[in-house]
């Protein structure tokens, strides 16, 4: 459930009802991937099949392996046709998928593009390699295949050269901080979720709000590490160790390779 993303929600479903390219972009945790999971979620069955979605972190050719892959998933009569063809059964996709070449996989994905209304939905934590961005540019100003980026920022030194493609505020959608109504909100149900009624004292709802910098992602991972053991002492949260243990861990994350939930 999302909560305080009613504007942005409302603003990436028309995006989408009218087949326009959107950057959805903002900091680790502002909840872009939640966002985008929750809108595709509500499409009908036909729209949805027409949305491929796929992480656009690595190299070109990684990209192109698993939007053909996203294709294959979505049963693209273009990918499975030439799978069957080549490797006499349909089923085997992941196989032939793995076994072409990039450049081969790239004269796949225009093909497919051209012969159905597709939208692309690509999300990443890194600036786009040049080939990626290449790609994108064909489809974007073709107008016949939007592509949608969430990225984590929206400088060109943040995303590479595909932040010129979204090069007005029309086609960008900026996720921040939430309203403190909102962030309260979304506090209240982190803390009913994981069971931290008796911890969650003023002390420890004002520290949340603080340390989250009011984003979702930060505040319902700052309540899922307060309700392990090691966090508390009696009725209380060790706010101390909590805030170093939260700081360390966003340090230390990998750069995601799947979409995933705040």
């Amino acid at each position: 459930m999302l909560i305080g993303r009613e504007p942005e929600q409302r603003a990436l479903c028309k995006a989408i009802a009218e087949r326009s390219s959107l950057l959805v972009c903002g900091p680790a945790g502002s909840g872009k991937t939640a966002l985008l999971e929750a809108v595709l979620g509500a499409l009908a069955a036909n729209q949805r099949r027409a949305c491929i979605v796929c992480a656009a972190d690595g190299t070109p050719g990684l990209l192109w392996r698993r939007l053909v892959q996203a294709l294959a998933k979505a049963g693209d009569e273009e990918v499975l046709t030439r799978v069957e063809r080549e490797s006499g059964s349909s089923a085997r996709a992941e196989a032939w998928i793995q076994a072409q070449t990039s450049l081969r996989l790239r004269g796949v994905l225009r093909r497919a593009a051209r012969a159905r209304d597709y939208a692309v939905f690509l999300d990443t934590a890194e600036a786009l390699a040049d080939g990626t961005y290449r790609l994108l540019q064909e489809w974007v100003w073709s107008g016949r295949t939007p592509v949608i980026l969430l990225g984590r920022g929206e400088t060109e030194r943040e995303l590479g050269k595909a932040a010129r493609l979204f090069w007005h505020e029309g086609l960008r959608l900026r996720l921040g901080a939430l309203e403190p109504r909102f962030a309260e909100a979304l506090l209240e149900s982190a803390i009913e979720r994981f069971s931290l009624a008796r911890f969650a004292d003023a002390a420890f709802r004002g520290f949340v709000l603080e340390q989250s910098g009011r984003l979702p992602g930060p505040i319902v991972r700052l309540c899922e590490m307060a309700s392990q053991a090691a966090y508390q002492c009696g009725e209380q949260v060790k706010l101390h160790t909590l805030a170093v243990d939260f700081l360390l861990h966003d340090l230390h994350q990998p750069v995601p390779r799947t979409l995933r939930h705040v």
